[in-house]
């Protein structure tokens, strides 16, 4: 069968109707007809047996009708995005951030973005640095957000702003925290890479009481009394009371990345998105009470 075949045949099946068939075709009955029959010619079956002037499916149209289907839904499916493209041509960014910046950062700039620019369709996924570096490489995403990357040949990495580290405790402190001072008998170790490089230029924690995969989890450890840390501002102001965040001696501070593949060219949809970041993230980065 070629696609004219599965065409017909396919309509038929839907529709139950020749001259139905025909007309979503745009051609003739009598053609339709041909068509028809030219396919069962080549198939060395029938598909169709006239009744009482219906034409029912055989057995073997059935089955084959259940293997067309899926390829006729994904055409639909191809419909439906062509239909959005020329609504919206390359109007769909897949975006890539941290898992603490998918909590605090992200959802405000994706607000921003789509109050702005209605038609577009994100998809908004988090990962760790180096998995958001390979999904890159791989055009899984157009664009990720992270902290100080260890950039993989293929990508570019742009500074966007750099952000203020805190101090995070469940227990009262004074108004600042001299690294040199944080208690390492209850030390919650932040295991990420781009976070501990900073505090190590400062301090190198000889143990800690436990490890945290990511920087909000740290935080709710926090929270739940278990120990200390340090995080970045973004997820200290979304996780915790105020009470609970302290500006740290010597000041520490990280960059927030933005990064691309070199090698695909960003649509205009894209490039609206990355000049919202960078005209907006300096605007929405909380400031605790002016004293960081």
């Amino acid at each position: 069968m070629n696609l004219r075949h599965i065409e017909i045949f396919y309509l038929v099946m839907v529709y139950g109707s020749l001259t139905e068939a025909a007309s979503v075709l745009c051609i003739s009955q009598p053609a339709a007809s041909k068509l028809l029959k030219h396919a069962e010619q080549r198939l060395g079956f029938s598909l169709f047996e006239r009744v009482k002037g219906k034409l029912q499916p055989t057995n073997e149209a059935f089955i084959l009708y259940e293997q067309i289907k899926p390829i006729y839904d994904q055409l639909n499916k191809l419909n439906k995005l062509t239909h959005n493209l020329s609504k919206n041509p390359k109007g769909r960014i897949t975006v890539g951030c941290l898992p603490s910046l998918g909590l605090s950062l992200l959802p405000k700039l994706a607000a921003s973005y789509l109050k702005k620019y209605p038609g577009v369709f994100l998809n908004i996924g988090t990962d760790h640095t180096q998995a958001l570096e390979q999904k890159l490489l791989q055009r899984e995403i157009d664009i990720a957000v992270t902290f100080e990357p260890d950039t993989l040949n293929g990508v570019i990495a742009t500074p966007i702003l750099d952000i203020p580290l805190v101090y995070i405790d469940s227990e009262q402190h004074g108004t600042v925290i001299d690294i040199q001072d944080i208690d390492e008998q209850r030390w919650i170790q932040p295991d990420a890479d781009s976070l501990l490089r900073v505090v190590k230029k400062y301090r190198s924690f000889e143990r800690s009481i436990l490890n945290a995969q990511t920087y909000y989890m740290a935080a709710e450890l926090v929270r739940q009394g278990v120990g200390c840390s340090i995080t970045d501002v973004y997820t200290a102001v979304y996780s915790l009371p105020e009470q609970m965040i302290y500006p740290i001696q010597p000041p520490l501070h990280t960059t927030i990345y933005l990064l691309r593949n070199a090698n695909v060219p960003t649509t205009h949809a894209t490039d609206n998105f990355i000049t919202l970041i960078k005209n907006q993230i300096e605007a929405i980065t909380p400031v605790l009470n002016k004293r960081l």
